[in-house]
């Protein structure tokens, strides 16, 4: 390339990053975790901890320190990341402007983000007021959660349905049972390493080698049973942990 067409390209770079910055030409930015989510501009929502999802749909939730709604309810249970099953019982104390007649809607999701319980929960005193009032109740799962983990979503009553004055305290819970591929085989145990046709307890003696079970399958073997299926990704899992 002689030296008049190496200038002319750079003359066309300087243009169109002049044009660019003068115009506010936008461009794609990779969305990798809550804050790239906010800053391209999706939608936040007033939640604790708050939660951005993307244009394809993935969550990315965001630290507890970015939204505050402590001052509005006060969940006393279940706590952060506390193991639940079915059904689950919640309780704490919140403002009356959080209720609309004495109660206010509770929602269960898995990780994927399915609506798998529903629940509502009572104020246990006068909600007619400005102070923090205790509430309880419990929740039954409709279904076994795909995931190991989820949300309990507190939500503001809203009957205005004013979407801008949406509030929700989540809670991310763990949970004792979750559902296989084959949603007649259950994973269950105090780790998760048990694949059978029923919820099941263990001894919650941990071993290194439980963690690789989320590499399996949990379905239907040959037999009829239900039984992990070991996988390549299993298979290699127990090697390293030998």
């Amino acid at each position: 390339m002689n030296i008049s067409k190496l200038l002319y390209v750079i003359g066309v770079i300087i243009v169109l990053g002049y044009l660019a910055f003068v115009f506010d030409i936008p461009y794609s930015k990779k969305v990798t975790d809550f804050a790239s989510c906010v800053s391209v501009g999706n939608p936040v929502t007033m939640s604790l901890p708050p939660q951005c999802r993307d244009a394809n749909g993935v969550l990315y939730i965001g630290s507890p320190a970015t939204g505050d709604l402590s001052t509005l309810i006060q969940v006393k249970s279940p706590e952060s990341n506390e193991r639940v099953s079915s059904p689950i019982s919640f309780s704490g104390t919140a403002r009356g402007t959080w209720y609309f007649e004495a109660s206010f809607p509770i929602i269960v999701l898995d990780g994927m983000g399915r609506k798998i319980g529903h629940a509502i929960a009572q104020a246990q005193g006068d909600w007619m007021t400005t102070n923090f009032v205790p509430f309880e109740g419990s929740v039954v799962l409709d279904t076994l959660p795909s995931t190991a983990t989820g949300t309990i979503i507190f939500k503001k009553d809203n009957p205005s349905g004013e979407p801008s004055l949406d509030l929700s305290y989540t809670v991310p819970v763990v949970f004792s049972s979750v559902a296989g591929p084959d949603d007649a085989c259950v994973v269950s145990g105090c780790s998760l390493e048990v694949c059978s046709d029923i919820e099941v307890t263990s001894t919650c003696q941990f071993k290194p080698e439980y963690a690789c079970y989320v590499k399996a399958r949990c379905e239907r073997q040959a037999g009829g049973a239900c039984g992990w299926t070991k996988t390549t990704e299993y298979k290699a899992c127990i090697s390293s942990n030998k």
